[in-house]
C-alpha cells in the first residue's frame, strides 16, 4: 500500500444483507496533512522572517544643509 493509496473497502459486517460498504482506512497523507501543511507553514514563515530585516535606518547626526540666504532667529517675517 503506498503512501497516498486508501485501503480498499470491505464489506460491512452489520449490514452484509443490504451490501452496504465500510470505509476504507485512511492513508497516512489524509491522516497527517494537516500536520505536515502546519509544519511546512511554520519552516516557511520563521524562514521569511529571518530574511526580512526589520531595524530601522541610524539616525544621522551631521545637520542638513541650508540655504546661504538664511535669516538670523528672531528676524521678522519677508516685508510686504
Amino acid at each position: 500500500m503506498g503512501m497516498f493509496k486508501d485501503a480498499p473497502p470491505s464489506a460491512h459486517p452489520d449490514f452484509t444483507h443490504l451490501r452496504f460498504m465500510a470505509a476504507g482506512t485512511p492513508s497516512w497523507w489524509k491522516r497527517n496533512r494537516h500536520k505536515t501543511l502546519g509544519v511546512a507553514g511554520l519552516l516557511a514563515g520563521f524562514w521569511l522572517a529571518s530574511h526580512y530585516n526589520t531595524a530601522a535606518p541610524a539616525a544621522s547626526c551631521t545637520p542638513t544643509a541650508t540655504t546661504a540666504t538664511s535669516s538670523p532667529q528672531g528676524a521678522a517675517v519677508a516685508e510686504r
